[in-house]
């Protein structure tokens, strides 16, 4: 067989245009070559042939021996927490992940790929390594090395990502890049394409780990999903007002829904009532002036 023809088969082989029965030809004339060149080591014109069957099968081993033993696919693998519910999670690179009520995770089964897509709210303690750790998250792409950070990133409400330690990279869907170190904090507000930076107490943003339940700063509206998720029940506000009212203060773990809510009803003048099957909670009022 020519050699320019057995080059050509080896280079589409190796491109991956090769049909079946050119593929066949070429290691059938890969086998016999191989054969040929152990029954006529001393045959000038079979000292020709191999020097082409070495120059092929080098090139094969060198660029495709891939192709003969593909790796196995990492897996795809989905854990969801519901409401009323917390979970810690140890991915393949020993990174560890809280998630907290309502969210979910998707990553690989295997330490090669580090990157996970997140929906939901999470706390990540990144184990260094040279391979970055991405998260995908609320229109945000979160990169780092190694360190410990908090994202929330809730469907339909702004995602918040926010630092303990070390250093890391956000980039929003305008491809906008900031630079986040420890009690740094961004918000970005898919709504008005907008984000705010700003200097934060990192601690009460993952007290949630620790069963504890504080807010710094936020709207009525926004703690209010918060209860929803740790609590499981539906807020409903009779005054639309009483939404943007905000807050700060911080409760135990061992704080039940209706105390928390009796004091912060009292702070921003408003009441609530709890429905007889307690999975509705109602807030009317005049609220915050």
């Amino acid at each position: 067989m020519p050699d320019d023809h057995i080059h050509e088969l080896a280079r589409k082989w190796l491109a991956g245009t090769a049909t079946e029965e050119e593929i066949n030809i070429l290691m059938q004339w890969y086998g016999k070559e191989e054969m040929d060149i152990v029954r006529n080591e001393y045959n000038p014109r079979r000292r020709h042939l191999s020097t082409v069957w070495w120059m092929a099968a080098a090139v094969m081993i060198a660029a495709g021996i891939w192709a003969l033993y593909p790796k196995k696919a990492e897996k795809k693998l989905v854990v969801y927490v519901p409401r009323e519910q917390q979970n810690r999670i140890v991915l393949p690179d020993s990174s560890i992940v809280w998630l907290n009520a309502d969210s979910k995770l998707q990553y690989n089964d295997g330490p090669q790929t580090r990157e996970v897509t997140l929906n939901g709210e999470a706390f990540f303690d990144v184990k260094k390594a040279a391979r970055p750790f991405i998260v995908k998250a609320g229109g945000s792409t979160t990169t780092v090395l190694g360190t410990r950070f908090n994202i929330k990133a809730y469907s339909g409400e702004p995602t918040a990502i926010t630092v303990a330690s070390g250093k890391i990279r956000v980039e929003d869907e305008r491809k906008h890049i900031t630079i986040l170190t420890a009690n740094k904090q961004i918000t970005l507000k898919e709504t008005t394409d907008s984000t705010a930076e700003r200097t934060v107490n990192a601690t009460v943003y993952h007290a949630w780990i620790q069963g504890g339940f504080e807010v710094n700063n936020e709207t009525f509206e926004s703690v209010a999903n918060m209860l929803s998720r740790k609590y499981n029940v539906a807020f409903h506000f009779e005054n639309d007002a009483l939404k943007k009212c905000t807050f700060i203060a911080s409760f135990d773990e061992h704080t039940p829904m209706d105390r928390i809510l009796e004091l912060l009803c009292k702070i921003n003048n408003s009441t609530f009532r709890i429905s007889l099957d307690q999975k509705e909670v109602y807030i009317s009022g005049e609220g915050c002036q």
